[in-house]
């Protein structure tokens, strides 16, 4: 129905409403009732300054792929110095002074920093590439979360728009209105 950061798809059956709170609970109060009145958690963003735990609001805990982003991105590393560090002295031997030809102090070291480069580098492309930045489009915003305040910002259908409306009024929320979408 709705990409909650890009706003709904079909404009004309929907209404985006935003509510503003100085609190953090009545925020999660709003949020309950809004669930109780047949809001889906999906169609509700919480915008803010700081960053709350999910579970202080009362929403699911979210699940994200970056930890496997980053796991696949060690194993590369660890690959790719194996290649780099053990396989390529072999493919090209040079023996100096009868040292081994793979010594195994400067070998752990140079497997270490290709791990930590990948999984770095994996690390923040991953990071990147699932917060879909940058971005272009425009997204929803209020100035007022440098404040402190909290946003609630509610895709709805056009006929529940008084619902979402009534459940932020009932919970103290301090502006409503349709939020305006701007470039960051």
């Amino acid at each position: 129905m709705s990409n909650r950061q890009n706003g709904p798809v079909d404009p004309e059956s929907t209404a985006v409403v935003m509510g503003s709170f100085t609190e953090i609970e009545p925020t999660a109060d709003a949020l309950d009732e809004l669930r109780g009145r047949g809001i889906a958690d999906e169609q509700i963003s919480i915008m803010s300054s700081l960053p709350y735990s999910p579970n202080i609001l009362g929403r699911p805990s979210v699940r994200t792929r970056l930890p496997m982003i980053s796991l696949t991105s060690a194993i590369v590393g660890l690959l790719a110095g194996i290649f780099f560090v053990i396989v390529t002295p072999h493919l090209y031997i040079i023996r100096v002074g009868g040292q081994p030809i793979v010594p195994l102090p400067p070998t752990f070291l140079l497997m270490y920093e290709f791990i930590m480069l990948l999984l770095i580098v994996g690390t923040f492309g991953g990071f990147l590439a699932l917060n879909h930045f940058p971005s272009s489009k425009p997204k929803y915003y209020d100035s007022k979360l440098n404040d402190g305040r909290i946003s609630l910002v509610v895709h709805v259908p056009a006929g529940q728009k008084a619902e979402a409306v009534a459940a932020l009024e009932a919970h103290g929320a301090v502006d409503i209105h349709e939020p305006e979408r701007r470039e960051l």
